[in-house]
């Protein structure tokens, strides 16, 4: 992995996911059962080897925004017409091993080396991206799309785990931990973050955009229940594998209008880059968190807290060019910003605590699981501020963007709700077997909203955010031909800011290695943003997706 010096210069280090991984491999050999002489390839056998190899193929069904510095970002030239063209060629190859050693004992490593094929649209945006950071002070801060953030090898997990006693499990390493009931959004999901830049949220499986870190998992069965702790080591993960990943670089899923502009050396001062290291957000000082699960009559439940980064970055602004609104201006997240000068701020991952319930339960009467997701996190990070630009009055704009004001903390309140159900579609669309239908609503309250905070839901959009506001999913599955054709319909609605999302999809099975997935994917939005770095309005959730309408097609080979 390369990570930048303070002279912005690309140097290697060994991740530390990968010394921990070898230490558990190497470990894994001293807790078997005693080996004897007439057992010479214990070490070899028993080991269950799976995987597979994937191929992306993404096209644009639109012409997203590309726009250069100079004279185009005045009257929103276009680079060029990339409808139709590819957006992606992505080649993807996944190795896992696991052993069951016996006596409770198990071992996994998982490897991920992704690699990409660099389009004519790939290209316009690298020199785009390279145009813009040449307009700005730091030269040696250029980031490579392909090299720097799309192509990957990484280690997606290399644990141990063993019984310690008949009710007490110790697992160790590198993994995953999955709290909560929701498939779209994350409530209780906060352990990990997630890997936004490459795909978005749009990848069907969960595991593959989740950031895996080096967890000491201990779970303890208890009567019906069971106690589970978890400790993530800060200085034993590395600092970007803590909190989501978006498209700050400039890259295909950069939120519109800013892609081709890598603000991490954007230009005029606008550059934002992360620091993991924050006296108030610094990722070292590591995270935990208990959850207990159980039953209670037909009802299952669970009970859980983490303390830890919170999953989403907000901007910690330079006081020193935060000075145009001294009536709203906080400055930094306690006072305090580490960037260099000149810069507008600093993106940083405050920590949190977040405390959840679930619950679910099968009624029969209706033929329906009912499922719920409660959170509630006490002082959540929000940045604040709506700049001066015609669309508020004036004086009270901060900075470069909006939401450079500074970051207040409000107590936030979050809930799901979903449903799902088996539909028998069989007469009605020839099905072979009952479809699958889910729907969510989920909901934020901010409970100490005050109609002058002026919140915005994403810094540098100017969209406010609003005391209650959902979202509502609905998903329905279908099956052809013995479960080989096999259609998919998502659909997602902002309630509250408007716009959306549908998913058509349809996965093919061909035998027992070969899968293809075709899909499209389709947005709406109330308002966009028509040039990067100025002309800002209240565009929110899916305006950030505008333009972004396009086709996949993935093929796997599984083994």
């Amino acid at each position: 992995m390369s990570t930048y010096n303070k002279r912005g210069l690309v140097r290697k280090n060994v991740p530390r996911r990968l010394l921990l991984a070898g230490a558990i491999a190497a470990a894994s050999a001293g807790v078997t059962t005693p080996v004897y002489a007439e057992e010479p390839n214990w070490l070899l056998k028993d080991w269950e080897i799976s995987g597979y190899l994937r191929q992306y193929v993404g096209m644009n069904l639109e012409n997203p925004t590309l726009i250069g510095p100079g004279p185009a970002i005045f009257d929103g030239t276009q680079e060029d017409d990339y409808k139709y063209d590819l957006s992606m060629l992505r080649s993807v190859g996944k190795l896992n091993l696991f052993r069951d050693f016996g006596d409770g004992t198990r071992f996994k490593f998982s490897g991920r080396i992704s690699r990409e094929v660099n389009t004519e649209y790939m290209r316009d945006m690298q020199r785009v991206a390279d145009e813009w950071a040449r307009t700005g002070p730091e030269n040696e801060a250029f980031r490579d799309l392909k090299r720097d953030v799309y192509n990957d090898e990484e280690v997606r997990a290399a644990w141990l785990q063993m019984d310690l006693t008949d009710s007490t499990n110790l697992k160790l390493g590198r993994q995953q931990v999955v709290w909560g009931e929701t498939d779209f959004f994350q409530l209780m999901d906060v352990v990990h973050g997630y890997d936004f830049r490459w795909r978005s949220f749009l990848e069907p499986e969960n595991e593959e955009l989740r950031k895996p870190l080096n967890i000491v998992n201990l779970r303890q069965r208890i009567a019906d229940g069971d106690l589970q702790a978890i400790y993530i080591p800060g200085k034993l993960n590395d600092k970007e594998d803590f909190g989501n990943s978006y498209d700050v670089e400039g890259g295909r899923w950069a939120n519109q209008p800013n892609r081709g502009v890598q603000f991490q050396s954007a230009p005029f001062g606008a550059g934002v880059r992360y620091n993991y290291e924050h006296p108030e957000a610094d990722v070292e000082d590591g995270a935990y968190g208990l959850r207990w699960s159980s039953t209670l009559g037909n009802w299952g439940y669970s009970l859980a807290w983490f303390h830890g980064p919170n999953p989403n970055p907000v901007a910690n602004p330079n006081p020193a060019l935060n000075n145009t609104a001294p009536q709203l201006s906080t400055g930094a997240y306690e006072g305090i910003y580490e960037g260099p000068a000149g810069r507008a701020g600093e993106f940083i991952f405050p920590t949190i605590d977040v405390f959840g319930v679930t619950a679910n339960n099968y009624f029969p009467a209706l033929d329906v699981v009912f499922s719920t997701e409660l959170a509630y996190i006490p002082e959540a990070p929000y940045n604040f501020g709506v700049e001066s630009n015609g669309a508020a009055p004036p004086g009270e704009a901060c900075g470069f963007f909006p939401g450079f004001c500074g970051i207040k903390e409000k107590n936030l309140f979050r809930s799901m709700f979903r449903i799902d159900k088996q539909l028998d579609l069989t007469d009605l669309i020839g099905t072979s077997r009952p479809s699958f239908a889910s729907i969510q609503i989920f909901n934020n309250w901010i409970t100490d909203y005050e109609g002058n905070d002026q919140l915005v839901n994403t810094a540098g959009f100017g969209g406010k955010t609003e005391e209650f506001s959902s979202i509502l999913t609905a998903v329905l599955s279908a099956n052809y031909a013995n479960d080989t054709v096999n259609p998919s319909l998502a659909a997602v609605s902002d309630l509250t800011y408007g716009g959306g999302v549908i998913i058509p999809a349809v996965e093919l099975v061909q035998g027992d290695h070969i899968r293809i997935r075709l899909e499209g994917n389709f947005f709406f939005h109330e308002t966009d943003q028509d040039r990067p770095l100025e002309g800002f309005n209240d565009t929110n959730l899916f305006g950030y997706f505008s333009g972004n309408d396009q086709l996949m097609a993935r093929l796997t080979y599984q083994f």
